[in-house]
C-alpha cells in the first residue's frame, strides 16, 4: 500500500522478488484518521487510548487494539489475527513489532527478558526501527536514532476484503516535531505498515522529506532490527546464516566496533556460539535464511530499498539470553540514503516467512 501520494525514489529494487509475492485478490479496504487528539488523565490515558483507537481502527477479527497484562506495563499495541490462526503485535511504541506466532503458537520473534516496557528506553527485542542511524552511523549520539524511542501514531488499518484470506494490517506515522529536530534537524514524516499474511509478516518503511526545496536533502542510514528466536545459538551445525554471502564484502565489528574493516567474506555461512558476531553484509542478494535449530528456517527478505544484511549475536555480553536468539536484519547500514526534499519518499519492503527445511 503507498504510504504517501507524493514522487517517490527507490534507493534500490531488487529483482527476481516480486514473482514470489502472493497477489491480493482485491483491492484492500482502508480506515483513516481524523485529527482528533487523545487526552485524559494519566491513570486512564492509557484505556483512552485503546478506546479511541478501538473505535476509529478496529476490524472485526481482524485488528484490534489492546494493552499488556503480561507484565509489560500495560504497554498499548495493535494486534493482528488472521483467518488461519497466526498472529501479530505492534507496539505504538516504537511501532515494534514485538511478537509474531505461526497459526501452531509457536513464536518467531524474541525479545530479551530484560526489555522494559515503560517507554523509558526502546523495547529490547522484536523488531525495532532504527532511524535516522543505524548504529553510531551518523550524526547523533543516540545508538540507533531516535525512532525506536518514541511512541508512534497509528493513521490507519486495513483488511483484505476477500473473506477467504484476510490480510490485517496496521499504518503507524512518526512525523519531525520539537523533540526531533534538536536531535536531528530536518522535516520528515515516516510510515510502516505491518502486513499480516497468510505465510509472511510484511513489513514497509517508508520516509518522507516534508522539505519544501528540491535542494534541501536529507541523509539517513536505517535497520528493521529483527530479533528471531533460535533453539541454541551456540549448535553451530544447525543454527547459522546463510545466503549468496561468499565474496560479499563485509565490515566486522567484533574487531573494531568503531572503526571496522572492510573485507571479503569467504563463505556462504554464519555460524555463531564462539564469539560476539557483529558484521555488516554490503550490497547484498536480497534473502538470507536464518536455520534455527528446529529443522526450519526464517527467511529475511528484502523485497526493496534495503541494501544491506547485518548479522548480530553479543555471544557472553548478554550471558542470560544469546543463546536463544539470533539477528538478521535488513538495513542500509553504512552509505546514507540521499533523499531530496520537495515530497520525495523512499520506500522499503521486508518480508520475514519460516521455510521448513
Amino acid at each position: 500500500t503507498a504510504a504517501f501520494a507524493a514522487r517517490s525514489i527507490i534507493a534500490r529494487t531488487t529483482t527476481g522478488v516480486s514473482s514470489r509475492k502472493q497477489k491480493r485478490g482485491r483491492r484492500a479496504l482502508f480506515v483513516v484518521a481524523n485529527n482528533t487528539t487523545i487526552n485524559g488523565d494519566v491513570n486512564d490515558a492509557e484505556e483512552r487510548i485503546i478506546r479511541r483507537l478501538n473505535e476509529q481502527f478496529s476490524i472485526a477479527k481482524s485488528v484490534s487494539f489492546e494493552k499488556e497484562d503480561e507484565g509489560r506495563k500495560s504497554a498499548p499495541f495493535a494486534s493482528l489475527t488472521h483467518e488461519n490462526g497466526s498472529s501479530a503485535k505492534v507496539y505504538l511504541f516504537g511501532a515494534n513489532c514485538a511478537s509474531w506466532k505461526q497459526p501452531s503458537g509457536d513464536e518467531v520473534l524474541f525479545v530479551r527478558p530484560d526489555a522494559k516496557w515503560d517507554e523509558t528506553v526502546p523495547i529490547a527485542g522484536g523488531i525495532p526501527i532504527c532511524f535516522p542511524q543505524f548504529g553510531m552511523n551518523g550524526p547523533m549520539s543516540q545508538q540507533h536514532g531516535f525512532a525506536r524511542n518514541m511512541r508512534w501514531e497509528v493513521v490507519g488499518t486495513s483488511a483484505d476484503v476477500n473473506p477467504d484470506d484476510p490480510e490485517p494490517a496496521v499504518m503507524f506515522s512518526l512525523k519531525s516535531n520539537e523533540e526531533t529536530k534538536k536531535m536531528w534537524p530536518f522535516e520528515f514524516e515516516c510510515t510502516y505498515e505491518v502486513t499480516l499474511r497468510r505465510d509472511k509478516l510484511k513489513c514497509e518503511f517508508c520516509v518522507k522529506n516534508c522539505a519544501k526545496e528540491l535542494k534541501d536533502e536529507l541523509e539517513f542510514t536505517a535497520a528493521l532490527h529483527s530479533y528471531i528466536e533460535v533453539v541454541d545459538a551456540t549448535d553451530s551445525e544447525n543454527v547459522y546464516a546463510t545466503g549468496n554471502l561468499k565474496g560479499k564484502s563485509y565490515m566486522d565489528k567484533e574487531i573494531d566496533a568503531k572503526n571496522p574493516p572492510l573485507m571479503t567474506y569467504d563463505e556462504n555461512r554464519v555460524t555463531f556460539g564462539t564469539k560476539l558476531v557483529d558484521s555488516i553484509f554490503l550490497n547484498t542478494d536480497p534473502e538470507v535464511l536464518l536455520h534455527v535449530g528446529n529443522g526450519a528456517a526464517v527467511s529475511v527478505e528484502n523485497t526493496s530499498g534495503w541494501r544491506d544484511h547485518v548479522i548480530w549475536n553479543p555471544h557472553k555480553n548478554m550471558p542470560q539470553c544469546y543463546k536463544q536468539f539470533a539477528c538478521v536484519e535488513n538495513a542500509c547500514a553504512v552509505k546514507p540514503v540521499v533523499l531530496p526534499g520537495d515530497g520525495y519518499v523512499w520506500k522499503s519492503e521486508m518480508n520475514l516467512s519460516v521455510v521448513t527445511l
